[in-house]
């Protein structure tokens, strides 16, 4: 047994998910243990940090706007998910992770759940709207979604030049996320993190996977649809087991766990 406690179990602490008796264990537990203690205030600060770059009032101000947007258009929303343009904090409680052990990504405010990618690439999909903390999903492990929680997906997309986003269900129903039709879109202009300029409330039950596709050239919406629909077939109809997609280019999938 580890003589420290775990990541995972530090960063249920900070969120306050942790039963009243185990909470006081590993409080008593830090405030012995200086290792414990810096991994815990280095999750704290980045949570602060990160929340207060972006402010959740801008995020329910984003929403109200797509809201209006959607309101003044004629076209119906897709009848699986409904888009809205928020603007998530970056948060590093990844709700998924379990590590035996405390290394200087917890102190310092690594985004433990950033996927990196061939071509200098690297993606991550942020969730938020809830009552619960804002949060990173981590590539291909399960991610419990709340009732009204919204996700956004970043990227920096290095040496790529185009990018796309689509989502499986657990029927295996492929919905294209970005962009809507066509092929794969040019990738936005410099070398920093850009968002995807729409974010998504999946609804119904079950798995929903999420991927996106960075590419050197642009892909049709229909040859990723079907090159997911194959993988959903290989994977015996079952969406968590889903390989990547025989597309090129460099791909990350996040598996979301609706309510």
């Amino acid at each position: 047994m580890s003589a420290h406690e775990s990541e995972w179990t530090l960063r249920r602490l900070s969120a306050g998910e942790l039963a009243a008796t185990e909470a006081a264990r590993v409080q008593a537990h830090a405030a012995s243990c200086e290792t414990c203690a810096q991994a815990l205030r280095g999750i704290q600060k980045a949570q602060t940090r990160f929340e207060a770059e972006v402010p959740f009032e801008r995020f329910e101000a984003s929403e109200e706007q797509a809201l209006r947007r959607q309101q003044d258009s004629a076209r119906p929303p897709p009848r699986r998910w409904v888009a809205t343009t928020v603007a998530i904090a970056a948060s590093l409680l990844v709700v998924v992770l379990v590590r035996p052990l405390l290394d200087s990504t917890a102190e310092s405010g690594a985004i433990v759940g950033l996927n990196r990618l061939k071509g200098g690439a690297t993606a991550e999909l942020l969730i938020g709207g809830g009552l619960g903390p804002q949060r990173e999903a981590i590539p291909d492990r399960p991610e419990a979604l709340d009732l009204g929680e919204r996700v956004i997906v970043g990227y920096k997309a290095g040496t790529h030049r185009y990018v796309a986003a689509l989502s499986v269900d657990a029927i295996g129903e492929v919905t294209p996320l970005y962009p809507e039709a066509g092929a794969s879109a040019p990738v936005a202009p410099g070398s920093g993190q850009h968002w995807l300029p729409g974010g998504w409330e999946f609804t119904g039950s079950g798995d929903e996977r999420v991927i996106v596709v960075l590419s050197d050239e642009p892909l049709p919406q229909e040859t990723l649809v079907e090159a997911a629909r194959r993988a959903f077939a290989q994977a015996d109809g079952d969406v968590g087991r889903m390989a990547e997609l025989e597309v090129p280019g460099a791909q990350t999938h996040w598996v979301l766990q609706k309510p």
